[in-house]
């Protein structure tokens, strides 16, 4: 019975002692974290906006067939909705920030830009490869 009474005594002074102190410094480490949190978002978000205005390509517009449905060729990244065309490494469409979609260059199986590989034949190049840019004479 006196090992309870002690046990008891011990967790009713010294551990509420022992939260007392603590309390504050837990407070500040999460305090801490968050402010860090904070700022490597914002730095972050700084760097990806400077980024993507750097090389933000502009969409162009696919022309349509006939009866209205998008002619796209294979490999390129559009968007079904709009009908914009995006330059390869595209994801989302700027316009309604849908999935970009894409035939794949070797069996032209619709995929998702974003994909490594397509679903039916496996190949990992997917997108077209870029045109090499001319160079001035």
């Amino acid at each position: 019975m006196e090992l309870i009474r002690d046990v008891i005594d011990f967790i009713a002074t010294g551990l509420g002692g022992l939260a007392a102190t603590l309390a504050p410094y837990a407070f500040i480490g999460l305090v801490g974290l968050y402010l860090l949190w904070v700022v490597i978002g914002y730095l972050r978000v700084s760097q990806v906006g400077v980024r993507a205005e750097a090389t933000t390509l502009p969409a162009l517009q696919l022309p349509r067939a006939p009866d209205g449905a998008i002619d796209v060729p294979r490999g390129v990244p559009y968007c079904p909705n709009d009908g914009l065309r995006y330059p390869a490494g595209a994801r989302f469409c700027t316009q309604c920030e849908a999935d970009l979609l894409a035939s794949c260059a070797n069996c032209g199986a619709t995929i998702r830009a974003a994909d490594d590989s397509c679903y039916r034949c496996g190949t990992h190049a997917t997108l077209a490869a870029a045109p090499n840019a001319v160079s001035p004479r």
